[in-house]
């Protein structure tokens, strides 16, 4: 507790997409022209992510709760332009 009796505020982790936002906006973008889509789908009340690329559509095994849906879509975006970017070698 502070000095005005009310609990301490918790800190949370700075989001993979907005510790650099010019990367998360690049991959966004790369993923658009590249086709690269992913979504949630309900299961009861979680979600499962559907990564689709236009030729193969790919289901998580993990379900989510709907507040982490943000920032597990934003990973899989960065994650997908991470390996873009080792593969050709550039940016595009």
């Amino acid at each position: 507790m502070n000095l005005i009796g009310m609990p301490k505020r918790k800190i949370k982790p700075i989001p993979l997409h907005l510790q650099d936002t010019d990367k998360a906006r690049k991959a966004i973008s790369w993923a658009f022209r590249s086709y690269l889509k992913a979504y949630p789908v309900p299961s009861g009340d979680m979600y499962h992510i559907i990564v689709d690329n236009g030729v193969k559509r790919l289901k998580s095994p993990q379900t989510y709760k709907k507040e982490e849906l943000n920032e597990v879509l934003w990973g899989i975006y960065i994650k997908y332009y991470d390996k873009h970017l080792e593969k050709v070698g550039y940016e595009s």
